[in-house]
């Protein structure tokens, strides 16, 4: 057998690591935009380079989120889609009637249908299976029939129909309808988001508010060091988390973003990075920075900025794991002596929604 990996990350080496590919079956690595000549001795390739070959039996793509870009991206350079192994290997139906069956909500990118249990064992039980049982706990949870999306709707379009959108659909959506609503009352402000990361979030508020300016707070290089230690002292992260958040980038943010040229990056601590905005104000504000301390600077900042009828989506509020961040709301509310109006999601990070 002779495949390429598609991805160089952390789901390819892991995957790797499980030695159920031999380097020698091995022909090389393929990366959408490539960053390296080299992976592991082997030869790193562009997607085009691969068109004219066929020396291969497999493409195993490791790459979460992206099955369907990689697989017309594949079509449309001729390259053999019936020799695909997505990991993530399922996409959404749009519409479809809550009264079918389960199966009938997600449907299967390859037209060839490849026995990956049998052919790549260890692949299928670390991620094939993870992925189908995810889709299967988030499908009849998110499109429930009721929430009957305008044709207009960014949630819906290609670009935002991946993994990641949909298995957190209830956060997304109400972001969409909260966004919907700024817009309608013509609430002034530019948007935000505190705690960046890898911009799947910021990419929708860019999608939603395209005439306005997006700031992005972040260090893109993961926590403070010390604030981490405190958090993980606390018992509130594993001691994984600060590497788990490194891998990002300016570059790697802003490639994502459908308006670019509006977004002003602002790298580095928060809330240091937003000297010189004291004048600012915001219509959206998304903070989603985990930890105690940089919760309670970022609601400090942000409410007293945000415009009446704006929104501050708090992530993490919700979640049993990251308790600081409620800490952080409530120790607000004592030193202002005042009470947010907040309306709590049942979404997969327990957001809290705070409104002016």
């Amino acid at each position: 057998m002779h495949v390429y990996i598609w991805g160089t990350g952390k789901m390819a080496t892991g995957y790797l690591e499980q030695n159920e590919l031999k380097m020698e079956e091995i022909i090389g690595f393929i990366e959408t935009k490539k960053s390296k000549q080299m992976y592991m001795g082997k030869k790193v390739f562009e997607p085009y380079e691969i068109a004219q070959r066929n020396d291969y039996d497999y493409i195993v793509v490791c790459v979460y989120y992206y099955g369907r870009q990689i697989y017309n991206m594949c079509s449309k350079l001729g390259i053999d889609t019936g020799k695909l192994v997505l990991v993530d290997n399922w996409e959404w139906l749009d519409g479809t009637p809550t009264t079918e069956l389960l199966s009938n909500y997600c449907r299967k990118i390859n037209e060839k249908n490849i026995d990956i249990e049998k052919i790549f064992p260890k692949l299928y039980e670390t991620y094939s299976k993870e992925i189908d049982i995810q889709a299967g706990r988030y499908i009849i949870a998110s499109r429930n029939g009721y929430d009957l999306c305008d044709k207009g709707a960014v949630i819906l379009t290609e670009d935002f129909a991946a993994q990641e959108y949909q298995t957190d659909y209830f956060r997304y959506r109400t972001f969409e309808l909260m966004a919907n609503e700024i817009i309608r009352k013509k609430v002034m402000g530019n948007v935000a988001e505190l705690g960046v990361f890898r911009g799947t979030f910021s990419r929708m508020i860019n999608a939603k508010f395209p005439d306005r300016k997006l700031y992005l707070f972040d260090t893109f290089d993961s926590f403070d060091e010390n604030e981490f230690q405190e958090e993980r002292t606390q018992g509130r992260c594993p001691e994984t988390f600060l590497k788990g958040f490194k891998d990002t980038s300016v570059k790697i943010v802003l490639s994502v973003m459908p308006h670019p040229d509006m977004c002003i990056v602002k790298k580095g601590l928060f809330p240091d990075t937003a000297e010189g905005l004291e004048n600012e104000k915001y219509a959206f504000v998304s903070i989603d920075v985990d930890f105690e301390k940089s919760i309670l600077a970022g609601i400090r900042y942000f409410y007293p900025r945000l415009s009446e009828g704006g929104a501050i989506f708090l992530h993490d509020y919700n979640n049993r794991f990251l308790e600081g961040v409620k800490e952080a709301v409530h120790k607000y509310e004592q030193e202002t002596e005042s009470r947010l109006l907040v309306v709590p999601l049942a979404d997969e990070g327990g957001t809290l929604v705070v409104v002016k």
